[in-house]
């Protein structure tokens, strides 16, 4: 399966806080995924802008969905099922990278793939497996 879309969670994933990102995880995104498929951010936050919580890597992501604004925190299945429509996709054509391992089996009860996320060496070797990573 080679995921249209990887929606990433925002803290514990692509930030260490607020307006932090992680700068080795960006610029493997940036290398290694973008151009291959489209990318989005699902948080349980209230709200923020995508600038705000990304920076200048914002540009990279095709949609940032705050549960705030969705109406549904993870782990309910409805903030997946919302995410994957507002990308207009099926939930098996999206995989959900969070480091929460409720969030994981939440988004696959949801009908999406999912990663658990320990550091970026783990997450290239899980997404070789869906064929994300093949040149």
């Amino acid at each position: 399966m080679a995921a249209p879309v990887i929606l990433f969670d925002y803290f514990g994933v692509l930030a260490h806080g607020y307006g932090r990102v992680d700068t080795e995880l960006m610029n493997f995104i940036e290398k290694k995924l973008v151009g291959k498929c489209r990318l989005a951010v699902l948080s349980n936050m209230n709200g923020g802008t995508a600038d705000e919580m990304l920076g200048t890597h914002a540009e990279m992501f095709d949609g940032v969905f705050i549960s705030g604004e969705l109406g549904a925190a993870k782990p309910d299945q409805r903030a997946f099922l919302l995410a994957a429509s507002q990308m207009q996709e099926f939930p098996w054509d999206c995989l959900m990278i969070d480091d929460s391992e409720i969030n994981c089996l939440s988004a696959k009860d949801a009908g999406m793939e999912a990663i658990q996320f320990k550091g970026v060496a783990d997450l290239e070797q899980k997404l070789e497996k869906y064929g994300i990573m093949t040149p």
